[in-house]
């Protein structure tokens, strides 16, 4: 299909772009299990187990391969696989946290301590995801899933390596500890919190969460993993919590949203 590539701006062959990752769908199947195939939820939709995959013709071979080069294929290296294993929570229980406390279940690491640690990659895949979802209208309603306003352009430059990544705008990166719900996932959201809008999305292992405001408080700018100094990742259980009331939104049924 010939069309303007959404990254790129120029008009080539557009192939078919996913909005979460093919290999993300393969790590949510269960083998074990008649259909195997994960519960997909999302807006206006009563949740269904499904295979369908949401796509559509957005970008031109050369973008997509950027993606995947800059990004995915370090992330689904190291995010929970399809034989258990997580590679990233490997590598940093190799390490001692820099912050830990007795009280509280959240480890904070310093990636710039340890090489292993591909932090612009992590960067590079969360921005692909938002931009990704702020440019095409995902939702079954044909809405736009993310809202990054001025600050569109500015990802898009970045994603295309003509800046860095944009002031502003901080990562928060949480290798996720929750057990069996460590492997929920959805699409990119957002939600606007106080001063600052938040968009969010877990995939198997990781959460990523997206703060964006000019006056952002500095408890916020210290653990961005771009910004805050000594690239900090965080290791916790506390986000499922935030992660599970999301799927349970989703998975609200239709007449009862209504009536709310």
């Amino acid at each position: 299909m010939l069309g303007i590539c959404r990254l790129c701006s120029l008009e080539k062959p557009l192939v078919r772009s996913h909005f979460l990752p093919a290999g993300i769908y393969r790590r949510l199947r269960d083998k074990t299990e008649g259909n195997p195939n994960p519960w997909m939820a999302s807006k206006g939709r009563k949740p269904i187990q499904s295979s369908r995959q949401e796509w559509a013709y957005l970008l031109c071979s050369d973008c997509e391969q950027l993606f995947s080069r800059n990004g995915e294929n370090w992330v689904l290296g190291h995010c929970i696989q399809e034989n258990g294993g997580f590679p990233l929570a490997s590598i940093l229980n190799l390490r001692l946290p820099r912050v830990k406390q007795e009280s509280s279940p959240t480890k904070l690491y310093f990636a710039a301590d340890i090489p292993e640690i591909d932090v612009p990659a992590l960067a590079y895949f969360a921005a692909s995801m938002f931009w990704r979802g702020s440019v095409y209208g995902w939702n079954n309603d044909g809405s736009v899933p993310i809202k990054l306003g001025p600050f569109e352009k500015a990802f898009r430059e970045y994603l295309l390596g003509q800046r860095d990544f944009p002031d502003n705008c901080y990562l928060v990166v949480a290798v996720r500890e929750g057990d069996f719900s460590d492997m929920i996932t959805y699409s990119p959201i957002s939600r606007r919190t106080g001063i600052f809008h938040s968009h969010r999305f877990p995939i198997p292992g990781l959460a990523f969460t997206l703060l964006v405001s000019k006056n952002m408080p500095s408890d916020y700018r210290r653990l961005c993993i771009v910004h805050g100094p000594g690239n900090p990742i965080v290791v916790t259980s506390i986000i499922e919590q935030f992660i599970i009331e999301d799927v349970a939104k989703l998975f609200r049924p239709l007449n009862a949203r209504k009536q709310g």
